[in-house]
């Protein structure tokens, strides 16, 4: 969790400027995506000259790129606030979390590797999870 955040800026498709502070493999994962996207759309636009341009089609074009950078800036604001509210549970609670969601790892074999009775593993991410509730991490 004490990674360093870089801050990173996206234009909306109404013009505004958003400006979002992410870890830098956060980073990489949005520019990859950014890539990805960019690629798509060329793509598409080569095929363009064999279809016909009706309204249609060019409405469903336009709004499914309007909602793939709405849906990115969704997730980032969201991905913002977990971020913020984990770094206020803690050590034990943010470690508990990461072992169980993140590598995979069941109560038992937490507990194990903490020398601890798996219910107070299983206590101590319940508690982490309600106190996510209360910050409004969704």
């Amino acid at each position: 969790m004490d990674k360093p955040l870089v801050t990173i800026e996206y234009k909306t498709a109404n013009g505004n400027k958003i400006c979002v502070e992410v870890s830098t493999s956060v980073k990489e994962l949005l520019e990859q995506s950014d890539r990805q996207i960019r690629s798509q759309r060329r793509q598409d636009r080569r095929h363009l000259d064999s279809k016909p341009l009706t309204v249609e089609y060019m409405e469903s074009t336009l709004l499914s790129e309007y909602e793939d950078t709405a849906n990115l800036l969704d997730r980032m604001e969201r991905d913002t606030r977990l971020h913020k509210a984990i770094g206020k549970l803690t050590e034990i609670q943010r470690r508990r979390l990461y072992l169980h969601f993140f590598r995979g790892l069941s109560y038992k074999q937490i507990a194990r590797l903490e020398n601890v009775n798996s219910r107070a593993v299983a206590y101590s991410i319940t508690q982490a999870l309600t106190a996510l509730k209360k910050l409004n991490v969704k």
